[in-house]
């Protein structure tokens, strides 16, 4: 970490990892992730380390850490070389909002940009690497669904909300969506997927094909052209968000092995509405995305019934994983009834009700697919929804949970 004097501000814990509270061999910590693959495996942070990242702001010099941590320790001398060199380190493994990082992360971008292909950043990790064995797999995973999946309500399926939590876990609901959707032959599919590592801009695109196990899904270029002149700011700067996204990929895999070739991709990563919750009644009126969204509804009523969208999308998180100081069990509850709210408004297409469901807890259950079925819900048709099925996953060791659905909308 170089900077010019020691009296220039120390950079802050960079904005775009994840980071997860733990317990190690009795000791408070965080588990953090890089979403961008600057660090490759997860590093636990505990003591020293995170004490000086709790205390560094962007606005504090290695002095006034320097102070802070003194009168911490109860006068015990803490040298500025040693809070030098803790930094120093913490810059060199990309942990810090730095200039080291932020040309590590331009170079990235320039080099994603250049490619014409987004390839499978999960095929072997998340589910099988091969395409035999991936296609045995998610056969599997659509005979779960199959139970109970006889279309009762009748009508075309114009869109869907299904899972993108791991497979092992959703199996049984990703096989409801897409049992419900295999009788189709869509020509082109919008698909609108959480961008958990998406900073910039409230949607990124992509020009690129998929390529998955499967094969190739061609993206449709023209349409994301046309979003990205109507998005304007709106849009991110560049498509390295999508690199190692997996609410898009998982949705990919499935289509492939209903469809094959057959369709064209529009594929987007919707960013994080919170900021904006307080202020707006629903998605259209956030400014920027509502020209987004208008020219996006243009291209989902040219395809018609030749098209279909489908939203990769989580609903609660809750527990200490999350930021809650409440374990996920005294929770649930409430977390249950907030999901049933959302997923009311979405069987009535009703916008302004799923908005205004969230804006009364002001997020409180942090529903990472809520942008996603935001947007969904302004390019819906005169459609009825109906829920194919809902679920709880509680992972012990955080004592955290999180929820997740499968929906089906029948243009009506």
């Amino acid at each position: 970490m170089k900077r010019e004097t020691t009296d220039a501000p120390i950079p802050k814990l960079r904005p775009d990892l994840e980071i997860v509270p733990t317990t190690y061999q009795g000791q408070p910590g965080y588990i953090v992730r890089d979403l961008l693959g600057l660090i490759q495996k997860p590093l636990l942070l505990q003591g020293d380390a995170l004490n000086l990242l709790s205390l560094a702001d962007g606005k504090r010099t290695v002095r006034d850490l320097q102070l802070l941590l003194v009168r911490g320790r109860g006068g015990v001398f803490v040298s500025a070389e040693s809070i030098e060199k803790q930094f120093a380190e913490l810059d060199r493994i990309f942990l810090l909002d730095s200039e080291r990082y932020r040309e590590r992360k331009r170079q990235l971008v320039d080099a994603y940009a250049r490619l014409k292909v987004r390839e499978a950043a999960l095929a072997g990790q998340s589910y099988p690497g091969t395409k035999k064995e991936l296609e045995r797999y998610l056969d599997s995973i659509l005979e779960l669904g199959q139970e109970g999946s006889g279309d009762k309500d009748g009508g075309a399926v114009c869109a869907l909300a299904a899972p993108h939590i791991d497979f092992p876990i959703g199996g049984k609901l990703y096989g409801q969506a897409y049992c419900a959707v295999r009788h189709l032959r869509p020509q082109k599919i919008i698909v609108l997927g959480t961008g958990h590592g998406l900073d910039e801009g409230y949607f990124s695109l992509t020009e690129k094909d998929f390529e998955t196990p499967l094969g190739r899904a061609k993206t449709d270029r023209a349409s994301a052209e046309t979003l990205r002149k109507a998005g304007g700011r709106a849009i991110a700067p560049h498509d390295l968000a999508h690199r190692r996204e997996h609410s898009i990929e998982f949705q990919v895999v499935f289509l492939q092995r209903l469809f094959g070739e057959s369709c064209c991709l529009l594929p987007i990563l919707c960013g994080s509405f919170t900021a904006k919750l307080a202020r707006v009644s629903r998605a259209s009126e956030i400014p920027g995305v509502g020209g987004f969204l208008r020219a996006l509804k243009a291209i989902v009523d040219e395809a018609g019934d030749r098209g279909l969208v489908v939203a990769g999308i989580d609903f609660s998180h809750i527990g200490p994983k999350f930021g809650h100081r409440q374990r996920a069990a005294s929770m649930l509850l409430e977390a249950r009834q907030h999901d049933q709210a959302l997923i009311e408004a979405c069987l009535n297409g009703d916008a302004v009700a799923f908005w205004g469901a969230s804006k009364r807890v002001k997020d409180e259950y942090n529903v990472c697919g809520f942008s996603s079925l935001a947007c969904l819900l302004e390019l819906l048709p005169p459609s009825r929804g109906a829920l194919l099925g809902y679920d709880f996953w509680q992972e012990e060791a955080t004592q955290s949970a999180v929820s997740f659905a499968a929906i089906k909308f029948i243009k009506i």
